[in-house]
């Protein structure tokens, strides 16, 4: 297809074949909403009447659509050229790289002056040094949103049982028990389980495999039911807000509780997005595009921005919201922070070139 197009300067033609403009768009949305779970605390949103917590529900726990993605681009992009040696190689250079180099300065942050008490010592009791610099490895707990690099890692390992599921025609056999299991089991405590988290992101996983894999089925049915299962998602958002709370209900995996109803609404919600996004599958959104481009790098560079409003500063109401933030003030800053992030990628890659992938992974 030609890239002259007559559109506006946001909106160009989609790309070569094979190209999914609709779920690189969806990446750009994600790592809104990632973002977003680290900004409501900047913002001084204090989330207290049932429409805060609602609202609060439908923005968080954004990683299932990072994650429901990545399985859909595992299916599309390798599933016909796949070599695993090649693949972890990969993995391992442009994402667990990255993760050790960032992670380093806040590690000897944590060993040296940290939080009073260190982290290491509230959470595991760990006085040794060594020790405590592996624990922060194994456990990503350096800085917010770097525990899903120990859990993504082991996700990837696993994707010689995912090629055999995929071949065998089981992703779905498999994938409904594990989600009903996820919804019973949450997201670990202070998301320091990486073996949790695992257990509770493969059932979306597999199903963005699936999604891949049976695209032909999937899309005619969002587009079709898209209304009702946005319904079902805001319905689950305000029922978990009225019985359960607001956020992630994480706890420890053998503790019974309450079922996880935040895991079949984002998951209803992502179907949601991306039957929105598949009717503009022919054009390219330029803003969307250039968010999904440099999505990796965002992740690895806004906790350097948002982890030191609450780890070094006694307030993290820095911009003195002073509890009088909302969903939209929330908005406001996730874009602040979001900009900020982007340039600095900019700016990395500027520098570095195609050595930056080593430390941001773009």
């Amino acid at each position: 297809m030609s890239d002259s197009t007559t559109a506006t300067p946001a909106v160009k033609p989609a790309k070569k074949k094979g190209f999914l403009n609709s779920i690189n768009h969806f990446r750009g949305i994600a790592i809104i909403f990632i973002v977003m779970a680290h900004c409501y605390r900047p913002a001084g949103w204090e989330v207290e009447t049932l429409a805060d917590k609602a609202w609060f529900n439908l923005m968080m726990n954004g990683t299932v659509f990072f994650v429901f993605i990545s399985g859909f681009l595992f299916h599309h992009v390798f599933y016909h050229r796949w070599d695993y040696q090649k693949y972890m190689k990969n993995k391992t250079k442009f994402v667990f790289l990255p993760y050790l180099i960032l992670s380093l300065p806040w590690i000897i942050w944590h060993l040296t002056t940290g939080t009073d008490p260190a982290l290491h010592i509230l959470y595991a009791e760990i006085q040794n040094p060594v020790k405590a610099a592996s624990w922060y490895v194994i456990t990503g707990r350096t800085l917010t949103a770097y525990w899903y690099i120990p859990m993504g890692m082991m996700l990837f390992a696993l994707s010689p049982w995912v090629m055999h599921l995929i071949k065998r025609g089981h992703l779905l056999t498999v994938s409904l028990p594990l989600f009903i299991i996820a919804m019973l089991i949450h997201r670990p405590e202070s998301n320091l389980n990486a073996i949790q988290s695992l257990f509770y992101f493969l059932p979306v996983y597999l199903f963005g495999v699936w999604g891949s894999a049976h695209r032909d089925k999937l899309f005619p049915f969002i587009d079709k039911f898209w209304i009702v299962m946005l319904i079902a998602a805001i319905a689950l958002a305000i029922g978990q807000a009225h019985w359960f709370g607001a956020g992630v209900l994480n706890k420890d995996a053998f503790d019974v509780t309450v079922p996880d109803l935040m895991l079949p609404q984002k998951m209803l919600l992502a179907l949601v997005i991306l039957a929105i996004l598949n009717k503009f599958e022919h054009i390219s959104i330029t803003p969307l595009q250039k968010l999904a481009d440099v999505s990796f790098a965002i992740y690895f560079i806004h906790p350097w921005i948002t982890t030191p409003w609450w780890m070094i500063y006694e307030s993290p109401d820095i911009f003195g919201f002073d509890e009088q933030g909302n969903i939209f003030t929330t908005l406001i800053v996730t874009m602040g922070v979001i900009v900020i992030s982007y340039f600095i990628a900019i700016l990395i890659k500027k520098l570095l070139n195609k050595r930056s992938r080593y430390f941001i992974g773009w």
